[in-house]
């Protein structure tokens, strides 16, 4: 449906006709104009063709005979071009940009060269691709000068960091200590530094070794960039050796003071809880509650100091401050992953300080709160014999990629992201997808640009295209030239024709003029073309706006869709419909969502296409050229049909004609070059097509091999992902259930110890009983001895 409108647009554009022109209006006057009129008339036409020919002469020098650049240039372009967009924090745009260029073996003896290496690596480090980043980096790091070696170590380091790949740099932190004089600059030796710290390749006290001597100078450094820092990591190394004592004093003084800079107070909590730890651990209680309580309540690790300060109290036997630290915690962070012990503890604290009720009122909530949610998982995994397979199978949908959140309850939800298998799982999930959707786009970007190629031809150039439409308005102009110097021959022969000659001649005429009414809407000089390209793009961008509100409303869908089939999980256990009914309902909305996404697609060629229109707007509409010819066919008939008629003319009008003769030939030189420039711009399109062309060609045969290696890679990673989303559920599962299960435990254990109390109190009630029965037999033990 939108695709015709767009063709219902396009000719309408097309073959929509001016509603009349002054050019266009040939009424023949009353009487013949006078020889100083036509002369008048002459010097217009000479004007006009001086115009034509300062407008020829800006196509010849702008466009057809300045030299086409050369390669090293081309390149330079390309690299300024990837500058602006590096620089302008467009980092995809700046890698395909620098991609381009370094993979051109003729660009590699290029001066700017490692400046290219240096942007592509560091647009794919700031993308998260680290990968690629490293493999351009370390060609960086190889490069015997380059002014960016400092900048690329640090990213070096850090993506060998994130990639656990330690590998043969210590051969590049030699050579930087080398070009510093011997002492690394303060930023390289941190980041070095945080390396070793983080290597997994050496043996622990050799790790340690050598990341506190790299450390320690840093440290030393007065008011330096990274003192506290490299402190903050002398303590957690004395941690990691056993050392708490020297952690404390280590800790103590990053603890102190306030910090402007926001690193450093982040790294002040860090170091106020890491100190509370380590005094808990050294059974120094008072001092690491201190330590808490400077925690400030707008840290991420408030609540985190709020659970260990609770278990410090615990240690010390003062449950009733321990459970005020829960009551907080409850209170601030009730959606923490911490909320769930921290209610089973403040159950504990309940019990411990004899308050049964509450205590039961807490261990309930934690039951019916979590208890549903185990059983949902539970159900998960036992509607299927074989969960792997099952996960497998998710997975390899076409119609949509697993994402695991999706099979969880919203409550387990926040479970699983934060486990860090999982958190890997699904990143590598969302890169192989990216990497898939990258390559389709890569292919069907490669089939438009060839498509273009064939279809379009100037419009893939804009700036050719530009000095081609202008060439065409100079010959616009030129033909509305010739028809004003057939009008002044026709005024000065009228009076000469025969009747017969007459008669033809108005047949021509008249054929002229139909055909003038549709040359008067081309344009003839800049201001007419940029007018027509508003115009033509102000009807494909009332078109774009009805596709943006269909994509709106179909976005609508989706999302109704979707909750749809949220309400119906949540709700199933108390929906009536039997599962024939559900298993209807469920076919048709998947019916309904398959047409959903079959508009999308639709919607989203048909949007493509808008692009290219809109690109392509101020192209000069079909028929032009032709259209032109036959208006100039119609001049040339009619001024061979005055022809006979010029041989009877005498004094000053033989002198017109033959001025008019002159004028011609100056036209129809200007016509030659103006041929003669559409060449030149047609060969050049040709060219820089062919070279386009070639360059997609070989992008396409590599863009093969990425597709089977995505392929390959994505079946390896399904299996592997469905198995992570099985085991991941699996530990959710068992967190809920050690939840649900301790709960049940503290239950139990209220009533227990409730009993306990109610036999401890009949215990000494009867105790009681029994001493005061003794004393009142002792008293009447004297009485009976009276008595008696």
């Amino acid at each position: 449906m939108g695709t015709s409108r767009l063709h219902a647009l396009l000719l309408a554009a097309a073959t929509l006709v001016a509603p009349g022109s002054a050019h266009a209006a040939e009424a023949s006057p009353v009487s013949r104009p006078s020889v100083k009129e036509l002369s008048s008339r002459l010097q217009q036409v000479s004007g006009q063709l001086q115009a034509a020919e300062e407008n020829l002469r800006f196509v010849e020098t702008q466009y057809t005979q300045r030299p086409e650049p050369g390669e090293t240039e081309m390149q330079l372009r390309r690299f300024s071009d990837g500058e602006i967009q590096y620089l302008l924090g467009d980092w995809p745009a700046a890698s395909v940009l620098f991609y381009d260029l370094v993979g051109d073996p003729r660009f590699r003896d290029n001066p700017r060269y490692p400046d290219a290496l240096f942007y592509l690596s560091d647009s794919l480090y700031q993308q998260q691709n680290y990968i690629a980043a490293r493999i351009y980096l370390r060609e960086l790091l190889t490069l015997p000068h380059t002014s960016h070696y400092r900048e690329a170590l640090v990213r070096y380091l850090e993506v060998a960091s994130r990639l656990n790949q330690f590998t043969g740099l210590d051969e590049y932190i030699e050579r930087a200590r080398s070009l510093s004089g011997g002492q690394l600059p303060p930023e390289l030796e941190y980041v070095y530094a945080k390396w070793l710290f983080k290597r997994t390749d050496l043996p622990d006290d050799q790790r340690r070794e050598r990341a506190r001597a790299a450390f320690e100078p840093l440290a030393r450094t007065a008011g330096g960039r990274f003192q506290k820092q490299s402190a903050y990591f002398l303590g957690v190394l004395s941690v990691q050796a056993g050392d708490y004592a020297g952690a404390v004093e280590q800790f103590r003084p990053l603890a102190a003071g306030t910090p402007e800079q926001p690193e450093l107070v982040r790294l002040k909590e860090l170091a106020s809880l890491s100190l509370a730890r380590l005094l808990y651990e050294l059974g120094r209680y008072d001092e690491a509650l201190d330590r808490y309580a400077e925690v400030p309540r707008e840290s991420e690790s408030f609540v985190d100091s709020l659970y260990e300060m609770a278990w410090v109290h615990v240690k010390k036997g003062d449950f009733a401050k321990a459970k005020n630290a829960t009551d907080m915690l409850l209170l601030v962070g009730p959606e923490s992953t911490l909320a769930p012990e921290a209610r089973l503890l403040q159950g504990h604290l309940q019990l411990k300080l004899r308050n049964y009720d509450e205590a039961t009122s807490t261990y309930e909530g934690v039951i019916g709160t979590y208890k549903p949610v185990r059983d949902q998982v539970d159900g998960l995994l036992r509607e299927n014999q074989d969960p792997i397979a099952y996960f497998d199978n998710l997975l390899a949908r076409n119609e949509r990629t697993l994402d695991i959140t999706t099979l969880l309850p919203p409550m387990a939800l926040k479970f699983a992201t934060t486990q860090k298998e999982v958190a890997d799982a699904l990143r590598m999930q969302k890169d192989i997808d990216s990497s898939q959707q990258g390559v389709e786009e890569s292919k069907a970007i490669a089939t438009r640009i060839l498509l273009a190629l064939d279809e379009r031809g100037l419009e893939v150039f804009p700036e050719l295209q530009e000095g081609y439409l202008r060439a065409d308005a100079v010959d616009s102009a030129l033909v509305r030239s010739e028809q004003w110097l057939v009008q002044v021959e026709g005024d000065v022969l009228r009076d000469k024709l025969t009747p017969e000659e007459r008669t033809a001649l108005e047949g021509v005429r008249h054929e002229r003029e139909a055909l003038g009414k549709r040359l008067a809407t081309l344009p003839t000089n800049q201001e007419e073309l940029k007018a027509r390209q508003q115009r033509m793009q102000d009807r494909v961008d009332e078109l774009d706006r009805e596709a943006f509100q269909l994509g709106f409303e179909l976005q609508s869908m989706n999302a109704i869709a979707t909750a749809v089939r949220k309400w119906l999980d949540d709700t199933r256990e108390e929906s009536q419909a039997t599962p024939e009914e559900e298993k209807e309902f469920l076919t048709q909305l998947r019916n309904e969502e398959q047409t959903a996404r079959a508009l999308q697609d639709e919607l989203q060629r048909l949007r493509s296409r808008l692009a290219d229109e809109r690109a392509s707007s101020n192209a000069y509409v079909s028929g032009e050229h032709v259209l032109r010819e036959q208006y100039r066919e119609t001049l040339r008939r009619e001024h061979a049909l005055m022809a006979a008629a010029e041989q009877r003319l005498s004094g000053d009008d033989a002198a017109l004609v033959a001025r008019t003769h002159e004028t011609r030939q100056r036209s129809d030189a200007l016509r030659a070059r103006v041929e003669v420039a559409r060449q030149v711009l047609r060969a050049q399109v040709e060219q820089r097509g062919r070279v386009i062309r070639d360059k997609v060609l070989a992008e396409q045969k590599l863009l093969q091999d990425y597709h089977q290696e995505v392929a390959s890679v994505t079946g390896s990673a399904r299996h592997l992902v469905g198995r992570i989303a099985f085991e991941s559920i699996q530990k959710v599962r068992k967190q809920f259930y050690d939840l649900v299960l301790k709960a049940d435990v503290g239950l139990v254990d209220v009533a227990f110890t409730r009993k306990q109390d109610k036999t401890t109190e009949i215990q000494q009630l009867s105790v009681q009983k029994d001493e005061e029965l003794r004393s009142l037999e002792k008293e009447f033990e004297e009485v009976l001895k009276d008595v008696n």
